[in-house]
């Protein structure tokens, strides 16, 4: 199947949502609310036998009542009706059918079979079904939410599908506090009709899409996902998160989603194969989509550490190593340059101990010489953000006018340096323009930092070292991935 085949379900032009409610509470009512204050772009009709309007819109009976072509269906009714209002819905010659339902497959042998029969009339009408099970679908191209939570994703270069509602729709939310935008979304629910495969390669098509991320919990026999994600690894990036790694883990996915979770090995086998970047944790998942939408792939995997700490430093240091990152010696050349700007007993290596100077005088010029050294491939600049570290609490002591003079002078030094950040990250940006490197910030015990002053420059920066190692682990395996498919 072709990824186009799913533009008027992603991009429709009217919609149907049928079971919509006037009740609070209702899915019928949260989900048609969430598309009207999305400010859909197409036409809504609401369905619903015992009401006459709702939100002040007319409200159909059926949907064959409807005089309109609809695009998309929209199914929040039992279990039980849905393969009539399905037959419905093929009066009306609706092709896209998005079912919210539960209490199909994953509920055991009884909903198995109320969901083939589904699956057998969808296939009847030559439609195309999302779910069931599902919490709904977002595009930014035609401003659609038919999502369950009242979630609102900032928009971006990068799509998701997965296979647990819950966890996507979360990936949504913490994807707004963390800046990285959506431009599609799909929780694939029980996969009966389309699955995974197929929202892989309609993303692939999408000329919006940078990033493709996903949720798997598990694959069907004889799936071809391996053969799709690897045409489209190379030239999209793939980011998941897999679910039911352990025994455990297994189990959970077969009750929540039907799906096999399989082998952990095996899985990770098919990730390295198809050029698919496996995440850790749901963290590392938007860390990873945050850099590989705003930086360049490492040319190689020679790390350059720049630190105002030592002990920062040698963290940094074993996590790249860990992580099968090298970190090289500095050339005599840099060092001599460095030597003209740094104190006398600085270290003269990599890491670039900057010997915990508070100001910033020597962090950008250094930071400068390191970016344009050809010895690394990425730099980690750790410190480039920096917070007050409590030094606020100097208005609320009392003692001695020298003491509380001393204590504000301290006080405004550090608000001083905390303002002077922005020079720095602009600095950062520049130079991963110029030279081409992914340079990562580190704005240590600074969670404050990481908002505007970063956001503004197109940098990427994160809390804590591992993250930052991790994040350049996965774009150093990822263009390896890239440079073995051209030679």
């Amino acid at each position: 199947m072709h990824g186009k085949d799913l533009d008027l379900l992603f991009n429709p032009r009217s919609l149907a949502m049928i079971g919509a409610s006037g009740t609070p509470g209702k899915w019928g009512y949260i989900i048609l609310l969430n598309i009207l204050k999305g400010n859909y772009k197409g036409k809504v009709f609401p369905v619903n036998p015992k009401s006459d309007a709702i939100f002040g819109i007319p409200c159909h009976k059926t949907i064959t009542d409807i005089k309109d072509d609809i695009d998309l269906a929209v199914i929040a009714t039992p279990a039980s009706s849905v393969p009539g209002v399905i037959d419905s819905c093929g009066q009306k010659n609706i092709k896209n059918i998005i079912v919210i339902t539960a209490d199909f497959s994953e509920s055991g042998p009884a909903g198995k079979q109320l969901e083939k029969e589904v699956v057998n009339k969808i296939s009847k009408y030559g439609m195309r079904l999302v779910g069931p099970n599902t919490m709904g679908i977002f595009s930014a191209r035609s401003s659609l939410h038919i999502l369950m939570p009242t979630i609102i994703p900032s928009h971006g270069p990068v799509s998701m599908f997965s296979q647990s509602g819950n966890v996507g729709v979360q990936m949504l939310a913490y994807g707004k506090q963390q800046n990285v935008g959506f431009e599609k979304f799909v929780s694939s629910g029980n996969e009966a009709d389309l699955s995974a495969i197929d929202y892989l390669n309609y993303f692939y098509s999408d000329k919006d899409t940078r990033v493709i991320l996903g949720y798997i919990e598990g694959f069907e026999e004889n799936s071809t996902f391996l053969q799709v994600a690897k045409t489209i690894s190379k030239e999209k990036p793939i980011i998941v998160l897999k679910g039911g790694r352990t025994e455990a883990g297994s189990k959970a996915a077969a009750s929540h989603t039907g799906s096999m979770a399989g082998s952990s090995r095996i899985n990770k086998a098919i990730f390295r194969q198809a050029g698919i970047t496996e995440t850790a944790s749901s963290q590392e998942l938007i860390d990873c989509a945050k850099a590989f939408v705003n930086y360049p792939l490492p040319k190689g995997n020679r790390v350059g550490i720049i630190t105002r700490g030592g002990g920062w430093g040698v963290l940094t240091s074993d996590a790249c190593a860990e992580n099968g990152l090298e970190v090289p010696p500095l050339s005599a050349d840099l060092i001599s340059k460095m030597d003209n700007l740094l104190p006398k007993y600085w270290s003269r290596g990599n890491p670039v101990d900057l010997v915990a100077s508070i100001m910033n005088d020597p962090l950008p010029a250094c930071l400068e010489m390191l970016a344009n050294w050809d010895g690394v491939d990425s730099i980690i600049c750790l410190g480039s953000g920096f917070s007050s570290f409590g030094f606020e609490y100097a208005k609320d002591l009392e003692g001695s006018k020298e003491l509380l003079d001393t204590l504000k002078r301290i006080s405004d030094l550090f608000q001083m340096r905390t303002q002077q950040a922005d020079p720095v990250f602009k600095i950062i940006g520049q130079l991963v323009q110029s030279t081409g490197k992914p340079i990562v910030s580190v704005a240590l015990g600074s969670e404050d930092m990481l908002g505007k002053n970063v956001d503004q420059y197109g940098i990427v920066s994160f809390p804590t070292p591992g993250r930052a190692v991790r994040v350049l682990k996965h774009m150093n395996q990822y263009r390896q991935f890239i440079d073995s498919q051209h030679s």
